[in-house]
């Protein structure tokens, strides 16, 4: 389901009135979606995600495409950055692995200096962008996944600091077409419908999003003009969050309504 669509039913069960897709490509920078006629609206909606881009294309890539083998002699565990070439990495990992397994290195790190004949390799995964590999203990098929950096830190429950993330996160130039796209619907009510994706928000906030989402956030959000109310939702948890413009509260983003095809 595109996220326009998702947005769409969540908001209109959320407020049980009728929400339109209004950017039909008729015309040029038109806000998604709306409540009330498209020549008045009441409440327009533009949808916008929080991203890390370049994670998310190499996570496609690489790791989302599953296991793959090669001619070495055990099973393999590589972690790469968001900014490495998948295609390189695979290119020159054959030559990397072998090399590992010919000196008896069961796990080396692209930081972890081991001694002076094995700068080489480090040098080579710095270049290719090999951020740590490891050998596991399994049947040896020449079994290689690939993974990617993850994400950690202090827990926040409560939702802390979602607040003013968001502020900013609005407020940041690469959402300047957001705000100009609700300006000019010139609606009584302007709403933004953020989706926030993994590595595409701070640590905090994913923690929160990704979390049990029994409290919402205490604090109100700074909003830019002409945004009057927000809302914010994960892709894991079966609840997201709306900013009304007086008090945060949960709404659901799967279930009757959302994941079927009810209107």
């Amino acid at each position: 389901m595109a996220g326009e669509e998702w947005a769409r039913r969540i908001v209109q069960k959320a407020l049980n009135r009728a929400v339109y897709l209004h950017d039909d490509n008729s015309q040029p920078s038109m806000y998604d979606l709306r409540i009330g006629p498209a020549d008045a609206p009441q409440v327009a909606i533009e949808c916008v995600g929080a991203v890390n881009r370049m994670y998310t294309e190499t996570w496609n890539v690489g790791p989302a495409k599953g296991s793959f083998t090669l001619p070495v002699a055990g099973n393999w565990t590589v972690e790469i950055s968001p900014e490495a070439r998948v295609k390189r990495v695979k290119q020159r990992l054959p030559q990397l692995l072998l090399e590992l397994e010919r000196r008896g290195i069961n796990g080396i790190s692209h930081h972890h200096w081991l001694s002076p004949a094995d700068e080489p390799i480090l040098d080579e995964m710095e270049s290719i962008g090999i951020v740590h590999a490891s050998r596991y203990s399994a049947d040896y098929s020449g079994k290689v996944y690939l993974t990617m950096p993850g994400t950690g830190g202090g827990v926040d429950d409560k939702g802390k600091g979602l607040p003013k993330w968001l502020g900013d996160f609005l407020r940041n130039p690469d959402q300047a077409d957001v705000l100009s796209k609700l300006q000019r619907s010139r609606a009584t009510d302007c709403h933004a419908f953020v989706i926030a994706s993994f590595q595409g928000v701070p640590w905090n906030v994913e923690s929160y999003l990704t979390g049990s989402l029994t409290t919402v956030p205490s604090d109100p959000p700074d909003l830019p003009s002409p945004i009057t109310e927000a809302w914010v939702v994960g892709g894991v948890r079966d609840k997201g969050l709306h900013w009304n413009g007086k008090a945060w509260r949960f709404v659901a983003t799967r279930g009757p309504g959302i994941a079927d095809a009810a209107e």
